[in-house]
């Protein structure tokens, strides 16, 4: 089985301007991205896959494998999508260019899960982890997930689902945005037009459900820090300066 790790890389960001060319300790941040999913050994190839010549000469600088993709792409998926038939991997894996700290055991229990998917069954694998405080579980940045028995995905939102009508003791546990998928099933992804859901929550997994497939949620116990904000950037910053 062959993988790939896509990092779909925009210049224009709401929160943080230009995030990802923003230097961190001295190396961009889109780097630092690239650079942490190559230390890990598990692809076969990593590649950037952005719209924006800003980007494509910083990676140019650090001889880092990208391809420019065209501007109108409405979500990270969309965006390495268009690229799925030019690569001949069994599973993409899709890391966002804002994410410099993905653990490569969780990673790994995406890969295996596909591995161990005797049947092919699977088409798409993302993490979810468990939300402890009622802040955390209100806040609509979070997306939360609520999963069936066998851990398929049931529903993506924003807000605090389920609603516990009966005060019983009942875990939350917010989405973590990366996929895996099938690279096949990116073939059949990128006919899917934006859903009526996917637009009122701004998530584009429920794209995915509308149309009727199953995300196969992995539950993982540390959290995956995203840099979205000034204040996420700062906590960044001072976690290489201690390692």
């Amino acid at each position: 089985m062959t993988v790939s790790a896509l990092i779909p890389a925009r210049l224009n960001s709401t929160r943080l301007e230009k995030k990802l060319i923003k230097n961190l300790e001295g190396i961009p941040l889109i780097v630092r991205t690239y650079q942490n999913i190559i230390s890990t050994k598990l692809f076969d190839e990593v590649v950037v896959i952005t719209d924006s010549d800003e980007i494509v000469n910083i990676l140019k600088k650090f001889n880092i494998k990208f391809l420019k993709s065209k501007k109108n792409h409405n979500t990270g998926t969309d965006r390495i999508a268009e690229f799925s038939k030019d690569f001949k991997s069994d599973i993409i894996v899709n890391v966002q260019g804002d994410e410099p700290f993905v653990c490569k055991d969780d990673l790994k229990k995406m890969i295996n899960t596909f591995k161990n998917d005797i049947e092919n069954s699977i088409n798409v694998v993302s993490l979810m982890i468990k939300l402890d405080t009622k802040d955390e579980i209100k806040n609509p940045n979070n997306v939360k997930v609520v999963v069936d028995k066998n851990n398929k995905s049931l529903f993506f939102s924003r807000s605090a689902i389920p609603f516990n009508r009966s005060s019983n003791d009942i875990n939350y546990f917010k989405h973590i945005g990366i996929y895996a998928f099938r690279n096949s099933f990116l073939n059949i992804f990128k006919k899917f037009k934006q859903t009526k859901l996917e637009l009122a929550e701004m998530i584009e997994a429920l794209r995915i459900i509308e149309y009727g497939y199953d995300i196969h949620m992995i539950e993982i116990d540390h959290e995956h820090i995203s840099i979205d904000t000034i204040d996420d950037f700062k906590k960044a910053k001072s976690m290489i300066i201690k390692k």
